[in-house]
């Protein structure tokens, strides 16, 4: 008796989850595509090493220390 609720369960499971499969992908077939992005890069980056910000922070803590 258990047996038949599982398996009508399982079925219903599968059933709903090709169902929503199917919408999902005849949604996406009708999309258009994304429009391209614009090119990022590091346009005017200028190099920092960590000992330059570990410097600034313990001119800062002092500075802030001091006040």
């Amino acid at each position: 008796m258990a047996q038949s609720s599982i398996s009508k369960a399982l079925i219903a499971i599968v059933v709903a989850f090709v169902l929503s499969m199917a919408a999902t992908a005849s949604a996406q077939a009708g999309a258009p595509a994304p429009a391209p992005s614009m090119d990022t890069g590091a346009a005017f980056s200028l190099p920092v090493s960590g000992i330059a910000v570990a410097f600034s922070l313990i001119i800062s803590l002092f500075a802030f220390l001091k006040h």
